[in-house]
């Protein structure tokens, strides 16, 4: 199958052919029929509210586009990215113009934008930092993979040096560095664009991930410093009863603290802490089948199955060496895809409140499918598993070969599956739902809160 680079990632999915490997290949077609001339990537082409780009969605796009070998696809979009923050920021890290507030070095970024760089005329919950974070993680990720020069005794302690990264991009960097450096202990959205008074451990980490990529880059142990400051605020504020909360002084949990773990890295996957929000994931926001939710009281398009989370708990799985485990979130996302190959954002099957689905419909239609960063998703899942197979050929807890038994599940249909029910957790999130006191209303690309 031409495509997809044969250098090694995804080389047995692709040699093995079949349902796995023509997903994989229109994934990556998808992605690229969603990349605008500039660069930027539309979050769901055919769903008009998103058709803009996120640094939060294009971040990860570009990722895995960088993990298959697309390089010039997600240097396409750091690149647009750069030019679209670069007269945005001066030299402080203050936003010019003061584009979203009327009091000097008080105006933050917007969090989407058009393919042109432009913001859209809608009204929009703009101050949203973790994506500038993630798209600092994904720079950093991409610039290691392609054009660093080693050298000993750079911050982050990779022995690296990125004396060959442009001036001009640099200088982007620092500014944006110095934006979150001043604003990463700020109430603001979180990735759901949701909750706007409160402070996000997923955010925190999301930014200690971005400034530790910013120290790398800039060679600059002052915003190593920051992050440690972030992190160290995480560990501190963001727990409750030993394990992390959806946002600070919540007692409830959400399937973005995955991401603590994997990718950013603020704790290992087997950490007590990291385990033990695990589990409570497990119990309150995964279905019977597979699926995750967002959090227990999600009501967009009725709090749905997100398959970009399911595949985001699969690589934590894998990190944790629960290979079996991550082979059946890897089938269930397959068999969500639809006809012809697309992957949706969610999927409404065990919804949290289905009354709410048809408000959603008449509003904006019908849920968005294909989402970009669902496909993003699933390709940056199925590298991690040839990457855990090239370390350990066999499954911690089972004999079997993580891409063939996945891939033999994966040409069931999904009724051959219905029997296999086999708990996770429980599925009752009522409990963890109940405490969740928030009263935002914003009108936002995901809310569940401003009721159509």
């Amino acid at each position: 199958m031409s495509g997809i680079r044969r250098s090694g990632r995804l080389e047995r999915v692709l040699v093995a052919g079949g349902k796995r490997a023509r997903l994989a290949e229109h994934s990556r077609q998808v992605i690229l029929a969603g990349q605008t001339r500039e660069g930027a990537y539309l979050a769901a082409p055919t769903f008009p509210t998103y058709r803009y780009s996120w640094f939060r969605d294009g971040a990860f796009i570009a990722d895995a586009m960088d993990l298959i070998g697309e390089t010039a696809s997600a240097a396409a979009f750091h690149g647009w990215t750069l030019r679209v923050l670069e007269p945005q920021l001066d030299e402080r890290g203050d936003v010019l113009g003061d584009v979203l507030g009327d009091t000097p070095g008080q105006a933050v970024l917007h969090t989407r934008y058009l393919p042109d760089g432009t913001f859209g005329a809608e009204d929009w919950p703009n101050f949203q930092l973790d994506g500038f974070g993630t798209w600092l993680w994904a720079y950093r990720q991409h610039v290691q993979r392609h054009t660093l020069t080693a050298a000993p005794g750079s911050p982050g302690s990779q022995g690296t040096s990125y004396t060959a990264l442009d001036s001009a991009a640099r200088e982007v960097i620092r500014r944006l560095a110095l934006y979150l450096a001043r604003r990463w202990s700020q109430p603001n959205f979180d990735c759901w664009e949701e909750h706007p008074h409160e402070v996000h451990p997923s955010t925190l980490g999301a930014i200690y991930a971005g400034l530790r990529a910013a120290a790398e880059l800039l060679e600059d142990r002052w915003f190593l410093g920051v992050a440690d400051a972030v992190r160290a605020y995480l560990l501190t504020h963001g727990l409750v009863a030993g394990s992390f909360a959806k946002h600070v002084g919540s007692n409830v949990v959400d399937a973005n603290l995955l991401w603590l773990a994997e990718p950013y890295q603020v704790v290992p996957a087997d950490d007590a802490r990291f385990s033990a929000t695990l589990e409570r994931i497990s119990a309150t926001l995964q279905d019977p089948d597979g699926g995750v939710h967002r959090y227990a009281r999600d009501t967009f398009y009725g709090g749905g199955s997100w398959p970009l989370l399911t595949a985001d708990l699969a690589q934590v799985h894998l990190a944790r060496g629960e290979t079996t485990k991550a082979e059946r979130l890897l089938a269930w996302i397959e068999a969500r895809a639809t006809a012809d190959g697309d992957i949706p954002e969610q999927v409404a099957t065990h919804a949290n409140d289905a009354a709410y689905l048809p408000e959603w419909v008449d509003r904006w239609g019908t849920s968005a499918c294909p989402l970009l960063w669902s496909h993003a998703a699933y390709l940056r899942l199925l590298v991690a598993f040839e990457a855990h197979r090239s370390i350990d050929g066999t499954s911690e807890r089972t004999n079997d070969r993580p891409s063939d038994a996945a891939n033999d599940a994966a040409n069931e249909s999904p009724d051959d599956r219905t029997s296999d029910r086999a708990a996770a957790g429980a599925t009752d999130r009522s409990t963890d739902g109940a405490s969740d006191t928030s009263t935002d209303r914003s009108n936002t690309r995901r809310s569940t809160h401003d009721h159509p």
